[in-house]
């Protein structure tokens, strides 16, 4: 009976290192398994990270120091598309003139998109009492104006407005815009008319 006691102990004994040896098994497959979980969180966690700074980037594309491919012709910008442009007016209509050949004429969307900006340009200048003749806009973000009688340089958006003195005559104006072509009226009243305006 002693001896069955012994060996009944012994098995009850074997049984229990067994199922304490399972137990820690468990408990450390159950630690590894948090650790992965911990892990796992934490990798999603960066990604998220780099995906809001991916974000931020495109946020940034309004960023006058920064500079994002145009996703019509690829052309490198800045706040604006490339390309010189100017906007004045003559015989009580708008006319545009563009760097056509080097620009625009791969991106008729980003020419349009400046026209609008500087047409917004145009107004708020005149709604500070300014006789504006004319704006235009650098190959860069570099804005200008040219106001009857002249005046101290201005901002817009954000952005400097070098201000000049008006010329005496549009063909004057014409003359100096050298290099640049004119643009096409319809492409001028389509940029207006999305805005609820039309050149006249």
């Amino acid at each position: 009976m002693a001896r069955g006691q012994a060996f009944l102990d012994e098995f009850m004994e074997i049984k229990m290192e067994k199922r304490e040896k399972e137990e820690g098994v468990e408990k450390v497959e159950a630690i590894t398994e948090d650790e992965g979980r911990v892990e796992e969180e934490a990798i999603i966690k960066v990604e998220e990270v780099q995906k809001s700074k991916k974000m931020n980037v495109v946020a940034d594309v309004k960023d006058p120091e920064h500079k994002s491919r145009c996703p019509y012709c690829d052309e490198w910008v800045g706040r604006l598309h490339g390309g010189a442009l100017y906007l004045y007016v003559k015989r009580g209509r708008l006319f545009a003139l563009a760097d056509m050949d080097h620009v625009y004429n791969d991106c008729k969307h980003g020419l349009v998109e400046n026209i609008k900006f500087l047409y917004r340009m145009m107004a708020d200048l005149k709604a500070r009492g300014l006789k504006v003749f004319a704006v235009g806009k650098a190959y860069d973000d570099d804005l200008y104006a040219w106001v009857y009688g002249g005046g101290r340089d201005q901002e817009y958006d954000g952005l400097r407005i070098a201000v000049f003195k008006a010329p005496k005559t549009a063909e004057d104006f014409e003359r100096f815009s050298y290099g640049l072509q004119m643009v096409s009226l319809s492409v001028v009243d389509e940029a207006l008319k999305g805005m609820g305006v039309d050149g006249e």
